[in-house]
């Protein structure tokens, strides 16, 4: 009985450490170079997500960081309206939940200044190995910084919420 015990105890320990890592680590091991990850990254597509009105009008299918990032911080320029915007957003979190429920765990960090960061880190939050991309940046703020502030922002603030469960 003792041993049936030890095993299922060990069993259970295995499978908690296992179902916290970060898949993404692995694929990233594979890819050279910072812009080469980060572009990774970024592109990873989801799968099967749900067509909107908005995929059409931007000849895109959403489906991945950068496609829902791009749009919102130049939505001025393609003309799109608050609702298109805040599908934007909507979209960015099914995003970083589709990431999360796939055990793929990513923060955007954008870093200013005189030394900006740009690539990928690793931390460990909430017992979980995050990959932090850093996305560069300099002194200066203008209107887009603001837009791609706010929309990481929202990528970032359902990646959390999600790692903190």
């Amino acid at each position: 009985m003792r041993k049936t015990i030890f095993i299922l105890t060990l069993l259970s320990f295995t499978l908690t450490i296992h179902s916290q890592e970060n898949k993404l680590l692995d694929k990233l091991n594979k890819v050279k170079g910072a812009d080469e990850q980060v572009s990774y990254i970024l592109n990873l597509p989801i799968k099967n997500l749900e067509k909107i009105t908005l995929t059409k009008k931007l000849d895109s299918d959403l489906n991945s960081i950068a496609s829902c990032i791009n749009p919102f911080v130049h939505s001025k320029e393609l003309g799109l309206t608050e609702k298109e915007t805040v599908d934007l957003k909507k979209r960015t979190k099914i995003i970083a939940t589709e990431l999360f429920k796939s055990d793929n765990y990513i923060l955007l960090k954008n870093s200013g200044g005189d030394g900006p960061i740009y690539g990928v880190g690793i931390d460990t939050i909430a017992e979980r190995k995050v990959v932090i991309i850093y996305l560069g940046g300099d002194c200066t703020i203008d209107e887009t910084d603001l837009k791609w502030e706010e929309i990481t922002s929202v990528f970032n603030k359902k990646m959390e919420s999600l790692i903190n469960e």
